[in-house]
């Protein structure tokens, strides 16, 4: 009985391949953050914070904004994205966001928040406090995403089912919030959280996203006639609550043709906003008690 020979297949049948499993959407995405200036991996590994086991992020991509070697105080920015290959599009439900002032989830300050003594009855001391990200202003920076004019609450995607779209979003969660959070944890870095007086200063700015192939629809669920408007890129808030991990988690959804802007408006520009702010007085992030503000 003769074999049948395997077929060699075409350069096209590869490229076509690739192209259906998004490697090539990966290593695309990687290139445009390394020429954002990013120091950028793909594939990169870690560990599980909750199961223990090896996991992957898409796009690892980090770079050093500020440094003070005998202080002990660094100050950088992370990009944690994870590639999306979609034949149909994404579709974020959402709001005008109520400004709280408070700091994303994935953002790390030194030091969570700083204290002031508000007065002194006898031996007792009462005090009031503010997180370090108001404290230093970072709310009110021009870029800040405190600043979003628009917040989404539930991501969706859109499936052809015959001739009828239908938007599910069964595995969002576990495909996309949840290996993002778990990348966030992973690479967060240590804070110093007992010291009167810490003897180092981590501050990292964190942007976890998901960057698609396809298109991004924004659907504001205020609107007394709802319509969908195709947006670039927007900023999607999940509560989670979950073992080891709980709060509002924050992440961008981006288009693949946008990334550029994504990384000029969002991410490079509030970066040097904050730099700015920490090289003005970089002493600010050792410190647990401050004066009274203004």
């Amino acid at each position: 009985m003769t074999e049948r020979p395997i077929p060699t297949p075409s350069s096209d049948d590869v490229i076509a391949a690739l192209e259906r499993t998004g490697y090539l959407l990966e290593q695309r995405v990687a290139k445009k953050v390394r020429n954002a200036d990013f120091f950028v991996g793909t594939g990169r590994a870690f560990k599980d914070p909750d199961e223990g086991k090896s996991r992957e992020i898409d796009v690892h991509a980090y770079r050093r904004l500020f440094s003070n070697e005998a202080r002990n105080i660094t100050l950088g920015v992370r990009l944690l994205i994870e590639c999306k290959k979609s034949t149909g599009p994404y579709v974020v439900l959402g709001r005008e966001p109520a400004d709280s002032g408070y700091p994303p989830h994935a953002h790390t300050m030194p030091i969570p928040s700083v204290r002031w003594e508000l007065e002194q009855k006898g031996n007792r001391v009462s005090y009031q406090s503010m997180t370090m990200w108001q404290w230093l202003g970072l709310h009110e920076l021009p870029h800040s995403p405190n600043r979003d004019q628009r917040k989404g609450l539930q991501l969706v995607r859109m499936n052809l089912k015959g001739k009828e779209w239908q938007a599910d979003n069964s595995s969002i969660f576990d495909s996309l919030t949840i290996p993002l959070m778990k990348a966030v944890e992973a690479f967060r870095p240590p804070r110093d959280r007992t010291s009167a007086r810490p003897s180092y200063a981590y501050m990292e700015l964190c942007f976890p996203a998901v960057v698609t192939s396809g298109e991004l629809f924004y659907v504001d669920a205020d609107a007394e006639r709802p319509s969908a408007v195709p947006v670039d890129w927007i900023s999607i808030d999940r509560d989670v609550n979950m073992e080891g991990m709980s709060g509002n988690f924050s992440m961008d959804i981006v288009t693949y043709d946008a990334l550029n802007d994504y990384l000029a408006s969002r991410v490079n520009k509030f970066a040097e906003e904050v730099r700015r702010v920490v090289v003005s007085d970089a002493e600010k992030l050792l410190v647990r008690e401050v004066s009274p503000p203004e």
